[in-house]
């Protein structure tokens, strides 16, 4: 009992430790108009990827600054693709200090603050969905096992991390030991499957036949039914997620 009211109390300062930072910036960024000022400095944002059902952007986000986000008309999925990425995000609230490959579901009405408490610029990746489902989002946790075994033979060569799923859109990480290869098959009696995967790691794919090589924060949109990933002389860690549209 008191192992949890001290990782409850944890969690709570934390939490006011990262938004006293979020003000604390907000408060020393220059206004711009007033004169002998510099513009403020903002994250950079591009987009990435495009197609029917996803919008990939790509956040840069220089040393000790704050970026804030809401999105008010889809849900969208969140990964850090480095360290020291501070978030507090609101509907649902939570406030955490980030790792790199760390995924958020974010659900229409969450407002976003990232906050780069590093010495250099942090990068993380933001996809929209472009469809939205009723069904509540289900974050996989303790005590329901959410990391399986991949092996080979007897021998594990990786591991796969079911992370979370409504149904329709389902998010896994997987990893694979120097080279090794996995081997997936995505197919729906009920429709038809969209794959977004990104890269945390170098690695080389196959997409139905169709070569792809990637770098670590690279994504590639696919409709293929069958991906195999290759690791090369270093483990390959990537992030999958599907979205699954019904026939009409």
């Amino acid at each position: 009992m008191r192992l949890a009211r001290f990782k409850c109390l944890s969690g709570f300062v934390f939490g006011l430790l990262l938004a006293a930072q979020v003000w604390a910036q907000t408060v020393r960024t220059p206004n711009a108009d007033q004169p002998g000022n510099n513009p403020p400095v903002t994250a950079e944002k591009e987009t990435v990827e495009e197609n029917p059902y996803f919008k990939v952007f790509r956040l840069q986000i220089p040393a000790g600054t704050t970026k804030t986000f809401e999105f008010h008309e889809r849900d969208a999925v969140l990964v850090s693709l480095g360290e020291n990425l501070g978030l507090i995000t609101y509907k649902p609230y939570e406030s955490a200090s980030l790792e790199n490959g760390d995924v958020r579901f974010l659900p229409i009405g969450s407002v976003v603050h990232l906050l780069n408490t590093g010495n250099s610029a942090v990068f993380a990746l933001i996809a929209e969905l472009k469809q939205h489902w009723e069904p509540p989002m289900r974050t996989c946790s303790e005590p329901a096992k959410c990391a399986h075994p991949i092996r080979m033979g007897e021998s594990v060569i990786g591991e796969t991390t079911s992370l979370f799923t409504n149904g329709f859109v389902t998010a896994y990480q997987h990893r694979i030991d120097p080279g090794a290869t996995l081997e997936s098959s995505y197919f729906s009696a009920k429709g038809k499957d969209h794959l977004l995967l990104i890269a945390l790691t170098d690695l080389n794919g196959n997409f139905d036949g169709s070569d792809e090589s990637l770098k670590a924060g690279q994504t590639y949109a696919s409709e293929a039914t069958e991906v195999e990933v290759n690791a090369g002389k270093s483990p390959a860690r990537w992030i999958v997620l599907r979205m699954e549209t019904l026939s009409h």
